[in-house]
């Protein structure tokens, strides 16, 4: 049974990894800031067409490597960055290994700048590849450390922060045969989930731009000190980025 990073290299994980990238290129060309922070990185780095100057790659183990994002070494549910420092933050399936996902969003949304944008891409609780071979897809549910949250869940905790702005089902091919071939014969499935049960496909993303209910400036205010909390202690694994802490 394959882990999370290594599902990414199957035939059945590429057609995800895939239909996430070509989100993200979308998503990216409407973006524009000074600091983007990618959360979990099962893949590498999504970040690389990003044009924000900084880039910072968050990550639960030091095995990965980055070359265009600082890579940092991190708990999902509570993240070293100071209040409103990041005009972009990406969640790369670090949602589904989140054990409190009220504390995962509202420390997300605390890093955020005013109308800042978080990106989700998630697995689909109710997609077949979860709802009839979960315990073929990853080795993290037979310990429920990885839980997936549906659409409408992940909406109810974004809607506290800020409005959801877009959002895309993906990816509805039922199989995981590692055989290109055989999944090929389900190709038609795509534009026919899309357009005839689209909460069924085993993806999904959201757009989410972060609103103040209080009157404020519009973007991020870096004090002084730079980007990290003042009583974080944590290390910095690899970077191309000067992190002052």
């Amino acid at each position: 049974m394959p882990t999370l990073s290594e599902f990414f290299t199957t035939s059945a994980g590429m057609l995800l990894r895939r239909w996430e990238a070509a989100q993200m290129d979308a998503l990216l060309a409407d973006c524009a800031g000074e600091t983007a922070l990618q959360l979990g990185a099962p893949y590498g780095s999504l970040l690389r067409n990003a044009s924000h100057q900084n880039r910072i790659l968050g990550v639960r183990t030091c095995a990965q490597s980055s070359q265009d994002c600082a890579l940092v070494r991190l708990g999902f549910e509570e993240l070293p960055f100071r209040e409103g420092t990041f005009d972009l933050v990406i969640s790369v399936h670090a949602l589904e290994w989140a054990k409190n996902p009220d504390v995962f969003f509202r420390e997300v949304f605390r890093v955020l700048a005013p109308e800042g944008r978080l990106i989700l891409l998630c697995i689909n609780p109710w997609g077949p590849w979860w709802v009839r071979k979960k315990e073929k897809l990853f080795d993290c549910p037979i310990n429920a450390s990885f839980q997936p949250l549906s659409v409408t869940q992940a909406k109810s905790y974004c809607e506290k922060y800020g409005i959801v702005d877009r959002g895309r089902f993906g990816v509805y091919c039922p199989s995981l045969s590692d055989n290109p071939q055989k999944l090929a014969h389900w190709g038609w499935f795509e534009k026919a989930g899309d357009r005839w049960w689209p909460a069924l496909a085993n993806a999904y993303m959201l757009s989410v731009i972060k609103k103040e209910e209080k009157p404020s400036l519009i973007g991020k205010l870096m004090p002084e000190g730079g980007l990290l909390k003042k009583n974080w202690a944590g290390q910095t694994v690899a970077t191309r980025t000067q992190i002052k802490s």
